[in-house]
C-alpha cells in the first residue's frame, strides 16, 4: 500500500462521532456567550452606527451595515443559530446562518478584525462539511454510530496550524532576544494589576521562550497519544494564564475558552463515547450502515488537502513583499501573528489649505471610536480613509482645496520612534489595497 493510499485509508476510517459532537456542543456554547455579549453591550450601536468613518476590507467594500433594526435582527439570528448548533437540530442550516451573519459582522470594518473571529469563521466553514450532529443531538434523531475520520482530522489540522504558524511567527530577534512585546505586555500588566513581580527579566524570558515552545509543539503533542495527557494539562494552564494576563490589558475576550472547548477534538472519540454514553447512546447498526461506508471521493480528497496546504501557505505571503510585515501591515492579517508586536505611537494630523503654509491640527479621536483609533496606530491601511475624511470635513468648513499631512512617529517593539510616512506627503493622494505594496510607507530602521 502506498503512502497516499494509507493516508486515504486513515481519513476514511470509521470512528465514533463523540469527540466531534462534544466539540460542536462546547464551541456552540462559547459562541452563544460571545454573541449574547455583543447584544448586551450594544456593540452594534456603539461601534457601527456611532462611527463616522468605516474601514472596509479590500474586495468587500460593497458590504454595508443594515438599518439599526436590521442589524439587531442579524444579531438575533446569530444568537439563535448557536442554540440550534448546540442542540444539533437543523445543524447545517444553523451553522450556515451563523457563518454568514458572523462573518458579515466582522467584515463590515477592519477595526473589528481579530484572529479569533477569523478562526471562528474557519471552524464554521469546516463544520458545514461534517456530521458534527451525529452525536449528542437533541432527541437523538441524527445520531450515528460512526463518521469518517477526516471530519475530525480537518479540524485538528486547522488548530495545529494556528498554533504552529503562531510559533514560527515568533522566531525573530524581537521576540527571542529583546523579549518584545512580552516585556511591554508584562510591564503593562504589572502596572494595571499591581503584580509588580511580573516586571522582571526572569519573567520576560520565561513567558517569551515558554510561549514559543508551546506554540511550536502543542499541536503535535496533542496528536500523539503518549504525550496527550501532559499536553492537555499544559494547554489548559496556558489558556487560563493567557486570560489572566490579557483580560484587563488587551482584547482577548472568550478566545482562551474557545480554545479550551476546541481541545476535545483531540481526545479519543471512543473514550468520550463510553464515558458520556448518558448524553448520547450509539444506535444499533442498521443494514444500510453495514453495507454503505462513507468514502472521500477523489475530488473531495484533493480539495481537503488543498485547503490544508493553503492554510499553511497563506500566513507567509508577507515574504513576497519588502520591509517588516508588522511595520507596514501588508500581509499581517489572516496570518496568525498574535501578540507579537506593540507600537509606541505619536501621531498628529494636519489640514493645510491650498496656497497656505499654516497647519491646522485635527484631533482624530473626535471622529474615531476606540477600536478604530487603536487600529490607526497599528495598521497603516487606516491612514488613507482617515485622511480623506479629514479633507472632506475641512472642505465643509470652507477650505478650498486642502491637503492632509501627518507627523506619524512609530516605535515598533521598543525601537526608537521614526516616521511612518513623509511628513510633507499629502495623505489624500495615497491608496492601500491588495496587489500593490504601499511604497508611501517609509522603510523601517533597525536601530533600537
Amino acid at each position: 500500500m502506498s503512502k497516499i493510499q494509507a493516508y486515504r485509508s486513515f481519513l476514511n476510517k470509521e470512528v465514533s462521532p463523540a469527540s466531534l459532537g462534544l466539540f460542536r456542543i462546547l464551541v456552540s456554547l462559547i459562541l452563544f456567550i460571545q454573541t449574547y455579549g455583543f447584544i448586551s453591550q450594544d456593540f452594534v450601536e456603539k461601534h457601527i452606527f456611532d462611527s463616522k468613518v468605516r474601514f472596509p476590507f479590500s474586495s468587500f467594500e460593497f458590504l454595508e451595515p443594515l438599518s439599526p433594526s436590521g442589524m439587531k435582527f442579524i444579531m438575533f439570528l446569530m444568537l439563535i443559530s448557536t442554540v440550534f448548533m448546540a442542540f444539533g437540530r437543523f445543524f447545517k442550516l444553523a451553522t450556515g446562518v451563523f457563518l454568514l451573519t458572523f462573518t458579515y459582522f466582522w467584515l463590515l470594518d477592519k477595526s473589528y478584525f481579530n484572529n479569533h473571529y477569523y478562526l471562528i469563521s474557519l471552524l464554521a466553514v469546516l463544520l458545514l462539511f461534517t456530521r458534527a450532529d451525529a452525536w449528542g443531538s437533541f432527541r437523538g434523531k441524527s445520531n450515528k454510530r460512526a463518521i469518517p475520520n477526516w471530519q475530525i482530522v480537518v479540524l485538528q489540522a486547522q488548530l495545529v496550524l494556528v498554533f504552529f504558524i503562531a510559533g514560527i511567527n515568533k522566531i525573530s530577534s524581537d521576540w527571542l532576544f529583546a523579549f518584545q512585546p512580552m516585556k511591554h505586555i508584562l510591564q503593562t500588566k504589572a502596572e494595571v494589576s499591581g503584580t509588580t513581580w511580573l516586571a522582571s527579566n526572569f519573567w520576560y524570558a520565561f513567558f517569551t521562550w515558554s510561549g514559543l515552545i508551546f506554540d511550536l509543539s502543542i499541536g503535535f503533542l496533542l496528536l500523539i497519544k503518549r504525550t496527550r495527557k501532559l499536553a492537555i494539562i499544559a494547554f489548559v494552564l496556558f489558556n487560563l494564564m493567557n486570560y489572566w494576563i490579557f483580560h484587563d490589558i488587551g482584547e482577548i475576550g472568550i478566545f482562551p475558552f474557545l480554545l479550551l472547548a476546541c481541545l476535545v477534538v483531540f481526545l479519543d472519540p471512543s473514550t468520550i463515547q463510553n464515558r458520556l454514553s448518558w448524553i448520547s447512546k450509539a444506535p444499533p447498526p442498521t443494514k444500510d450502515e453495514k453495507e454503505k461506508k462513507a468514502v472521500l471521493s477523489n475530488a473531495a480528497f484533493w480539495l481537503l488537502n488543498t485547503y490544508i496546504v493553503l492554510q499553511f501557505l497563506l500566513p507567509f505571503r508577507h515574504y513576497l513583499y519588502p520591509d517588516h510585515v508588522d511595520w507596514s501591515g501588508y500581509g499581517q492579517r489572516f496570518s496568525w501573528r498574535m501578540k507579537i508586536m506593540y507600537k509606541d505611537v505619536d501621531m498628529h494630523f494636519y489640514l493645510v489649505d491650498e496656497g497656505s503654509d499654516k497647519k491646522l491640527e485635527v484631533n482624530v479621536g473626535f471622529f474615531l471610536n476606540d477600536k478604530q483609533y487603536t487600529n490607526l496606530q497599528y495598521y497603516p491601511d487606516f491612514i488613507p480613509p482617515v485622511a480623506r475624511y479629514i479633507r472632506e470635513e475641512g472642505m465643509r468648513t470652507g477650505l478650498k482645496n486642502p491637503k492632509v499631512v501627518a507627523d506619524f512617529l512609530v516605535g515598533l517593539n521598543g525601537r526608537k520612534k521614526q516616521h511612518l510616512v513623509d511628513p510633507e506627503l499629502d495623505l489624500t493622494t495615497i491608496e492601500f489595497h491588495s496587489g500593490k505594496y504601499p511604497d508611501w510607507i517609509l522603510p523601517l530602521s533597525n536601530s533600537k
